[in-house]
């Protein structure tokens, strides 16, 4: 199974300085075998702009796809928010280019974000703040078709203002089903966001009994994504992952050129 890194932001995004050169050069240190860029593009994020200079973007990514061509694999993608206030301007952003790649990821919710301290959460209790968030993730992904994965799919579990931030996933799985049903009618796939490890110790975004899941529904479209915004942190994660979706029974990760899946 081939090792990627297809989640990574770097001073293209909004809410990181990294350089897009020490990336790949830690990616090259890791041994992958192919990454990809997806820097941040979030229409009216409240209180950050989430604009992405295109232009630059592809310019200066393109002479580095050149310069390091025989030692790894390089693409170009995005992490598009997924907004259903926004629907036309996003899906007109993503036509707009040629991305490899495109992560849909949900963010906000109507204007309100998530990171600590949100509004989302307020006068709301755990499991209604984590029913919104899954309620609006199968929403946006029957309204959009403009990703090819969707981002960490239960990134509402690390944040709130509980002491237990943890998704109980039996609460939710008709409806968490029901997205992966939609995705694999609609040949879309998911990540593994490795950043999960950070905060659960032992997984990425989602759990690992929802990648199985995934796949016992007939998901077969997957990717494994750092979501590093330093450096140090590309390809982290990564082989244990590797490992972890053998022996669910996945016989290789998804790769995308020019939005067609390799």
């Amino acid at each position: 199974m081939r090792k990627i890194d297809y989640h990574m932001h770097t001073c293209f995004s909004a809410d990181s300085e990294a350089s897009p050169r020490e990336h790949i050069i830690q990616a090259i240190n890791m041994g992958l075998d192919e990454i990809c860029f997806t820097d941040h593009r979030d229409f009216n994020y409240p209180e950050c702009p989430f604009e992405l200079d295109t232009n630059q973007y592809f310019k200066e990514l393109k002479q580095l796809q050149q310069e390091f061509k025989n030692q790894i694999m390089i693409k170009i993608g995005v992490e598009i928010g997924l907004d259903l206030d926004y629907i036309d301007e996003i899906n007109h952003f993503i036509k707009s280019n040629e991305y490899d790649y495109v992560i849909g990821s949900i963010h906000v919710i109507h204007q309100t974000e998530f990171y600590d301290p949100a509004l989302f959460f307020k006068d709301k209790t755990k499991e209604e703040a984590h029913r919104q968030f899954f309620e609006n993730t199968l929403e946006c992904v029957r309204a959009f078709d403009c990703f090819h994965c969707l981002g960490h799919f239960d990134y509402i579990c690390r944040y709130g203002p509980y002491d237990d931030k943890s998704v109980d996933h039996t609460l939710y799985q008709d409806i968490i089903d029901e997205i992966l049903k939609v995705l694999i009618e609609k040949n879309k796939g998911i990540e593994v966001n490795t950043s999960g490890y950070r905060d659960r110790k032992v997984c990425g975004f989602p759990t690992f009994e929802e990648v199985e899941r995934y796949y016992q529904l007939g998901g077969r479209i997957i990717t494994i994504g750092t979501d590093s915004h330093t450096s140090d942190r590309v390809g982290e994660h990564v082989e244990e992952v590797v490992e972890r979706l053998k022996v669910i029974g996945f016989e290789d990760v998804s790769t995308f050129t020019k939005s067609v899946r390799d």
